[in-house]
């Protein structure tokens, strides 16, 4: 009976240790971030993209809307992304055994704020970006403008890159707020009007195309305000 307890002993010893299961991270997560100038609610998506991890950026009271996230991390029970802004927004936070909270900073421009999300649901599906519409094509390249907001200039870019199949995809640069490759969704074309949707921060702009094709001349709408935008196409720098 010894030597059976004995051998039996051993073979527990081999066995692997039981480890906790990890949980999943994925999900909406929702949370409210506490800022001198009030209250403002979070929503972000977090789930598997392929074999690496990715999520996006709900700001309702702002109008943004599936922004994606940059260097989105899973590592165990802590979870890290950062923000497109100024200040190089980031969030590092640690979930909780039971998978139903998130906690961690807001880190901005040096100061560094507590953030919680709570798990409200599965993530959600996201919506793949608008076909285009028209002969868009003659937008290939980069276009150039600047807004006037209550005298301050804020410069965008816009990168319109031709795909294997012909098609059209784009991302705007805010350059003097920070935020880079915001996605354009819709990039419609009828006659001379051009039309671009940039659901992530809730704005979209219409212009008229001149005869040359290198120039749009057009107003960029947010937020229930309209703001005159000239676009020029940028010329490729000549090699050699």
């Amino acid at each position: 009976m010894k030597r059976f307890l004995a051998v039996l002993a051993c073979l527990l010893w081999l066995l692997p240790a039981a480890r906790p299961a990890t949980v999943d991270p994925a999900g909406l997560w929702t949370g409210s971030l506490q800022t001198p100038n009030g209250e403002t609610a979070l929503v972000v998506n977090l789930h598997r993209d392929g074999d690496k991890w990715a999520a996006e950026l709900d700001v309702p009271a702002q109008g943004v809307s599936e922004l994606p996230l940059n260097n989105v991390k899973v590592d165990g029970a802590a979870v890290s992304f950062s923000m497109p802004g100024p200040g190089d927004p980031s969030f590092q936070g640690k979930l909780a055994a039971d998978g139903k909270s998130l906690a961690g900073n807001f880190d901005a421009g040096g100061a560094s704020l507590p953030l919680e999300f709570k798990w409200k649901s599965e993530a959600r599906a996201v919506a793949k970006a608008a076909s285009n519409t028209g002969d868009v094509q003659v937008l290939e390249g980069v276009w150039e403008g600047a807004l006037d907001v209550q005298g301050n200039q804020l410069r965008l870019r816009f990168h319109f890159n031709k795909n294997a199949d012909g098609s059209l995809t784009g991302t705007l640069d805010s350059i003097d707020q920070g935020a880079n490759g915001l996605p354009i969704g819709a990039i419609s074309r009828t006659g001379d009007t051009i039309k671009l949707d940039v659901k992530t921060v809730g704005g979209s702009y219409e212009g008229t195309l001149n005869k040359d094709h290198n120039s749009l001349t057009g107003n960029w709408s947010q937020g229930g305000q309209s703001f005159p935008l000239t676009l020029t196409l940028k010329q490729p720098e000549k090699k050699g």
